[in-house]
Parts: C-alpha cells; structure tokens; sequence
C-alpha cells in the first residue's frame, strides 16, 4: 500500500512529506505519493499560471527529495478534502499524511479542511504538528512517544492494532489513556462510588489491568494512565498528552454525525492539540498483530445440567483461571458453602487452570454477572442459553441476551440442539 501525502506546498505541509517518507522508508515502499489540489479561481489566464506554478513547484520538491523512496507528485483541481479522500481510496492507500496547519497565510485550505478529511475518508490519517519526533524516530535517535486513547468502541482495537504496527518500526513508548467517571466505573465493577472528585485508587488499579490487557504487551515503554474526568473527555485526554509530554496521540473516530462525522471526542482532539494526530477510522484496513490472550474466563451456571455444560467450553477458552459462578436473589435463602463446593466440583478432571468458585447475590443476574466479570478482569464469559421463545421469553426475559448487553466482554453463548 502507498503513503498519500497532501500538500498546500508550505513549508510547513513540506515537514509533513518528510515524516512520509521517513515511514515509507521503514515499511520498505517504493513511492510516496505527493498530492497538491491547485485553487483555480479566477479566469482562464489566471488558473493557468496557478497549474503553471504549482507544478513547478512539486518538480523542485521531488528534486530536493532523495531518490528512494521516490516521490511521485500529483497535480489535481477541486475541493481538496474530496479529492485527497477519493484519491487515496483510488490508489488503496492504508495512510495519508497532512500539515494540520497550513503555514501560508494566503492559502489556508489544507488546514482548514483536515478535521473534513478526517471526517470522511477510510484510511487512517496522521495529522502531522511538528515533524521533528517523527523523523528522530525514523532515523531511531529516540523513541516516539505516543498517548493511545482506548475506550470500549471496536475501532479502538484497531487504534491498538495500528500502533503494534508502529512498534515494530522502530522504537515507541506507548501510554495508554483511558477517561472514567467514578459512577459509571463503580457501577462498571460493582464497586461502591467513593468520589465524584477525587481520584479512586481502586478504579484506576483494575483500569489499569485491563488497559495492559486490553493492548497486549507489558514492559518497558507501555504505561497505563487511567484518568479521572470532569468534563468533556476530550479536553482531558488533551490534558493527559501535555502530562505525559507525548508526540502523538492515537484516536479511533466514530464518524457518525456532523463534524460531525467525527464525533465530539476525536473532533476536540483533532482541532485543539498541540501534537501530532493520527486517526483511524471504523472502515480502515489494519492487519491484526497482536491476537488476544483469553488467560481467564468466567462461566454462570444455575446448577441445572444443561447450564453445567458451559462450564468445559470456558476451560476450553481460558489457558489460566476460570471463575465458576452461581447468582442467588438477595432474599434467597441458601447455603453458599454448599454451593462454592458444588461448583469446584464441575471443572474438568484434570484441569490444569486455577478454579474460583463464586456465590454472588444480586435480584439482576445478567447486570450481577457483568459486574463479576469486569471486577475479575476475566476475557471472555460463557453461559448456556435454555432458549425459551415466544410469550415465555417475552415475560421472563433471557440472562444470555441480556449479558449481551450488560457486559463489554465477548460472550460465548452455549445453545441448546
């Protein structure tokens, strides 16, 4: 795949085609292309000897340039967000590189109209600030310090996914950012709310584990910063970035609505920070590097025979821990001894992971599981399905539909013939 560079022909957008070609060099690329959309207003004379200029000077640009890899300049009219867009879908491009600011005070377009780009195209976009830690990353003077901000959005795994791919060029110190409400993350891990201010040390400790999970790899240069939010996230992981002094931030958009299309996060992110930007849409083409580890999975079980089942397929899943679980009603009146003993006693004869068993209460099942599930940090959940239908369904409900819906986790769901 090619690198696309947009340019405005500033200096500015000049330091954004060092960066490209610094990263074409590593991955092993033939060519960079290097697109510059000429305004033609006026007559006829006039768009001419724009045309005229503007190809002389993407020659005197290639020429300056080294040899490998190769530049190949492109000259084009039109609205220049649509034609970057469409041109880098036509060319299968995985990257387009842009100046966020255009240093030329009279032609301010390509600046203008990144946050457009963004919006609208599905290849991943670096929106470059300062070239600098990029090209001393590419000659490995010094690591690149990146802030990759995670959610639970799927195009976060791709955000993730695009930075391994980083890593394996060249050296990167990765911060993994994270926002969280203390309600909603107590709520999260059935945990009791302390503070709607402060920090919560026993949040930020499970947040923390599943952020290093949620990426992949440990060690030297990745670190988890989860953070506690006030307003609006963007502005607060603008915050984390100039804290951890990075060079980059690594955002997933949602491309939903308005500027839509960027969404409230990544369009604070995009227009107001003074790093480095790369965003990566929900349609990019990025190849999985790091698999996901399942190390530990939880299995719900009523006890009945057809739920027990479940229980050796999360054996299956989980090459450390398995957490068997049981949910009593508050009110019910049981021996959870008793029970604990019953469940230890599913696992697998000869079963090599640890075995926990739980006797949680909660009159919520679905909700109760989840909240087990997040504050076990656990990688996949599995449950037997008894599938009921119709009016039955309708008035009882399903605990396998809805953990579906209370948990963020994969959830496998064991149906009956």
């Amino acid at each position: 795949m090619t690198i696309i560079c947009g340019t405005d022909l500033s200096p500015l957008s000049l330091g954004a085609l060092d960066v490209a070609l610094a990263l074409a060099s590593q991955r092993g690329d033939d060519e960079v292309v290097l697109l510059h959309v000429a305004d033609t207003a006026g007559n006829e004379l006039v768009r001419e000897a724009a045309l005229d200029k503007a190809r002389a000077q993407l020659d005197a640009i290639v020429k300056a340039r080294p040899a490998t890899p190769k530049i190949r300049a492109e000259l084009s009219t039109g609205e220049p967000n649509e034609i970057l867009v469409g041109f880098a879908e036509t060319e299968g491009s995985d990257l387009i590189v842009i100046a966020h600011r255009s240093a030329n005070a009279n032609d301010k377009r390509l600046g203008s109209t990144a946050n457009k780009i963004i919006s609208h195209t599905h290849v991943t976009v670096l929106a470059v600030r300062d070239p600098e830690p990029w090209l001393a990353f590419a000659r490995r003077e010094r690591p690149l310090r990146i802030l990759l901000g995670i959610d639970d959005s799927a195009v976060c795994d791709l955000g993730i996914q695009w930075t391994h791919g980083l890593r394996e060029r060249g050296p990167v110190d990765v911060v993994l950012g994270a926002i969280y409400y203390p309600d909603d993350a107590a709520s999260h891990y059935g945990l009791h709310a302390k503070t709607q201010v402060d920090r919560d040390p026993e949040i930020e400790a499970l947040m923390s584990r599943d952020l290093l999970r949620r990426f992949g790899a440990e060690g030297a240069g990745i670190t988890a910063r989860p953070q506690r939010g006030l307003g609006r996230i963007g502005d607060h992981v603008l915050e984390l970035a100039r804290d951890e002094k990075v060079d980059a931030i690594v955002v997933g958009t949602g491309q939903k609505t308005g500027l839509g299309r960027l969404g409230s996060v990544s369009s604070i992110i995009v227009t107001d920070a003074t790093q480095s930007v790369i965003c990566v849409p929900p349609q990019a083409a990025i190849s999985t590097i790091v698999v996901p580890r399942l190390r530990s999975a939880l299995v719900a079980t009523d006890l009945s025979q057809f739920a027990n089942r479940a229980v050796a397929y999360a054996f299956a899943q989980a090459s450390d821990e398995v957490h068997i679980v049981h949910v009593l009603k508050n009110d019910a009146d049981a021996n959870e001894v008793e029970l604990a003993t019953a469940l230890r006693a599913l696992a697998p004869r000869g079963a090599r992971q640890k075995v926990v068993a739980h006797v949680i209460r909660g009159d919520e099942p679905a909700v109760t599981l989840a909240r087990c599930a997040a504050r076990h940090g656990v990688d996949v959940i599995c449950i037997s399905s008894h599938g009921r239908s119709g009016i039955k369904r309708a008035l009882v409900g399903s605990v396998a539909d809805q953990l579906l819906r209370a948990t963020r986790l994969p959830v496998l769901v064991l149906r009956p013939a």
